[in-house]
């Protein structure tokens, strides 16, 4: 780590920012395919920071059958995000993979909470004029707007795409649970079609989106899941119960109500969203997470990962049963 500190500093040096005035590095805990750094320097008598995003340095192609996603495609998308002023960091300099640092990119700090349990907490907004719920479904409308055919390398993933990717990494853990069993045959009977591609943040979620206890979202976080998909992909996952953080009565990360995020998105969108493409895609993504936990356990198991988050992680997988049985068989959105 102390190696890695170096190379931060040397970096940031070149880019005329003082090595004596840079005092502290520090590494953030989680992250399955990227770190990220804190650093903190002062400029004159202010105190700045900056954060450093690349890939985790531990990981090796061999032990992962789907690749990070280039973070010089994420910084792209962020600019264009930013561009289009949608709340995202912004890129600040880039490396480049032969570099010491490997590939990644420095961008601003935003000050805010992304503690998805936190800002479920009733006493979290302070401001009765702000609706989360509404603000989500603005900024992801925008987001889905972006002109993506300007952009290079950005990965179509479909519905039939996503099934089959997360049903061959279920087969290959060469396990039999049968709730996940019957929802990969339920799924497989329900695929929705869809007839347009939008720019999908893919991991829009609470806890990937920055709060303000006075003004709601700050920044919109985490893109290493962005491709090209159905829109309804985007709009289920932020409703999948395990980001309510234990709030099952507000269907929007725990914190907000469907009709608002649903009305505000189709407002700002001009597209109508499907019931049934957003059961197909909550059952999906529930089933996702469950996979996901998965092989957080099978990466602490093997040895890969000692980290007690990735066990802790590891151990939902069995909320998700519950969840997919309630989904599936229950009438759907009668919340």
């Amino acid at each position: 780590m102390n190696q890695t500190k170096k190379e931060i500093k040397d970096f940031l040096i070149s880019k005329d920012i003082k090595f004596s005035s840079i005092f502290e590095i520090d590494k953030l805990p989680g992250g399955s395919s990227n770190e990220t750094w804190i650093i903190k320097y002062k400029n004159d008598s202010t105190e700045e920071k900056i954060v450093l995003r690349r890939h985790f340095q531990g990981m090796r192609n061999i032990d992962n059958q789907y690749p990070p996603l280039s973070l010089k495609i994420e910084s792209d998308v962020m600019t264009a995000a930013y561009d289009e002023k949608i709340p995202v960091p912004k890129i600040l300099y880039r490396t480049e993979s032969k570099s010491n640092l490997g590939e990644g990119f420095f961008m601003e700090f935003i000050d805010g909470v992304a503690l998805g349990n936190k800002i479920v907490d009733n006493n979290f907004l302070k401001s009765k004029k702000v609706n989360l719920s509404e603000q989500c479904g603005y900024y992801l409308s925008k987001i889905h707007k972006i002109d993506h055919e300007r952009l290079e390398n950005i990965q179509k993933s479909e519905a039939i795409n996503e099934f089959k990717k997360y049903f061959e990494i279920y087969k290959n853990y060469n396990l039999s649970i049968p709730v996940f069993d019957f929802s990969f045959k339920w799924l497989e009977k329900n695929i929705p079609n869809n007839e347009k591609l939008y720019l999908l943040h893919g991991d829009f979620r609470n806890g990937n989106i920055l709060m303000s206890e006075e003004t709601g979202i700050k920044s919109i976080l985490d893109w290493e899941l962005l491709h090209l998909g159905d829109p309804h992909e985007d709009l289920a996952w932020i409703c999948v119960n395990s980001w309510r953080f234990g709030k099952m009565n507000k269907p929007v990360g725990g914190f907000g109500e469907r009709e608002d995020f649903y009305n505000s998105y189709e407002k700002a969108s001009d597209f109508k969203i499907n019931k049934k493409s957003i059961q197909f895609w909550e059952v999906l993504g529930t089933l996702k997470w469950g996979i996901m936990c998965l092989k957080m356990y099978d990466a602490y198991k093997s040895g890969y990962d000692k980290s007690v988050d990735r066990a802790a992680i590891g151990r939902r997988s069995s909320e998700t049963e519950i969840d997919l049985l309630r989904l599936i068989t229950k009438e759907f959105l009668d919340e």
